[in-house]
């Protein structure tokens, strides 16, 4: 133990006077949320759409209007034609157009259904997607209290105008839907993959680099003494960037962690433990230290994009790929930080995350210390 602390105080030293170094690494993970967490957001805060109204009615009148009026929506204009629609996509006058079909008044007044047409600029499939995903429930909605209006105004008994079924939607644990709140854990998970595996990345070819290798081959000092002695300052400045990252996220976006933050925490040094050791494996299999900063950046950045499920669901990819993004620490970390920050749940709900997630850390160090060699 004392020739593990002496490594991680010569280390310690080296990392506090490096001044540009240390406030990256503070600094870096935070700002890298704060910029992420605000330009990545699926969520569309201006829909607007325009109206084909050949129907020209009291209820298609009343339709535009409730649309006008729902949250989010903005009423963009009348075209004459459907048409024209294309004309207005081009210009990129707005993302959706609600075509009302001559009948539409009379129709809702005979049996309380009618027909309406919905086209969608699909240039951008997310915005696309999610435009229709809030129209389809919008004019649902108000086109379901329109026909109650005529069907009344038709002289229906009130208890023949209510549904034949009554579904009620309750939304858990993100009750508004924003991406935000699913984004901010996911974001975390990736940016201290990437920051934990850099950091560590330089710290053995450095030596090698700058001749000083010499005393460290010649001492006594065994190489897992060595590897986690040096991994400890970077180990404790990760632990603070993950306090940080909770933090930001908290009072920044408001994603206010519903469980326990001691076993964040905990389950966290685990996390940072396996990336911190991701870097120093390519730093004991790297020439230098610019192709050790490089094999961490494309090692972790890019797989744990798109392969740990931060934005596209690991059960849709193919098994092969399922398979390879179980390898990556921050495959498992942003199921246990999306668990605990937006469920709430407790270690018995993530006993199978913990466990892999454990294994793969604990592998990834005995990796690093079976590729070093106290030679020349």
């Amino acid at each position: 133990m004392r020739r593990l602390l002496a490594v991680a105080r010569k280390e310690t030293i080296h990392v506090t006077r490096d001044v540009r170094s240390l406030l990256a690494a503070l600094a870096l993970p935070t700002g890298l949320l704060l910029l992420y967490g605000y330009a990545v957001d699926f969520d569309l805060r201006d829909v607007r759409f325009a109206v084909v109204d050949h129907d020209r009615t009291p209820a298609s009148r009343r339709l535009i209007e409730a649309c006008a009026r729902i949250h989010g929506f903005t009423y963009a204009g009348e075209l004459q034609q459907a048409s024209e629609a294309d004309q207005w996509f081009e210009r990129r006058r707005g993302m959706l157009v609600i075509g009302i079909d001559r009948g539409f008044q009379r129709d809702l007044q005979r049996d309380g259904t009618a027909l309406l047409q919905v086209l969608v600029d699909g240039t951008d499939a997310t915005a696309g997607a999610t435009a229709l995903q809030y129209a389809t429930g919008a004019l649902s909605r108000v086109t379901q209290s329109l026909a109650a209006t005529q069907l009344r105004a038709a002289g229906v008994p009130p208890q023949m105008t209510r549904p034949a079924v009554d579904v009620r939607v309750r939304v858990l644990y993100n009750p508004n839907l924003e991406s935000r709140q699913f984004m901010v854990p996911g974001l975390t998970a990736i940016i201290l993959t990437l920051m934990a595996s850099l950091l560590t990345s330089g710290v053995i070819v450095r030596e090698r680099e700058r001749g000083s290798f010499e005393l460290l081959a010649a001492s006594p000092i065994s190489p897992g003494e060595l590897l986690i002695g040096k991994m400890l300052p970077y180990f404790a400045l990760a632990v603070f960037d993950v306090v940080m990252c909770v933090a930001v996220g908290w009072l920044a976006f408001g994603v206010v962690p519903r469980g326990s933050l001691l076993l964040l925490t905990a389950l966290s040094m685990i996390f940072v433990f396996g990336a911190l050791s991701l870097g120093l494996f390519f730093s004991c299999v790297a020439e230098t230290q610019q192709v050790a900063m490089l094999l961490s950046f494309v090692a972790t950045l890019i797989p744990t994009m798109l392969l740990s499920g931060f934005a596209y669901p690991v059960r849709n990819m193919p098994v092969v790929l399922q398979w390879l993004g179980q390898v990556f620490p921050a495959t498992h970390f942003i199921v246990i930080a999306r668990g605990i920050i937006l469920k709430g749940v407790g270690f018995a709900a993530l006993k199978p995350a913990i466990l892999r997630l454990t294994v793969i850390s604990a592998l990834l160090i005995v990796l690093a210390v079976r590729r070093f060699r106290k030679r020349l």
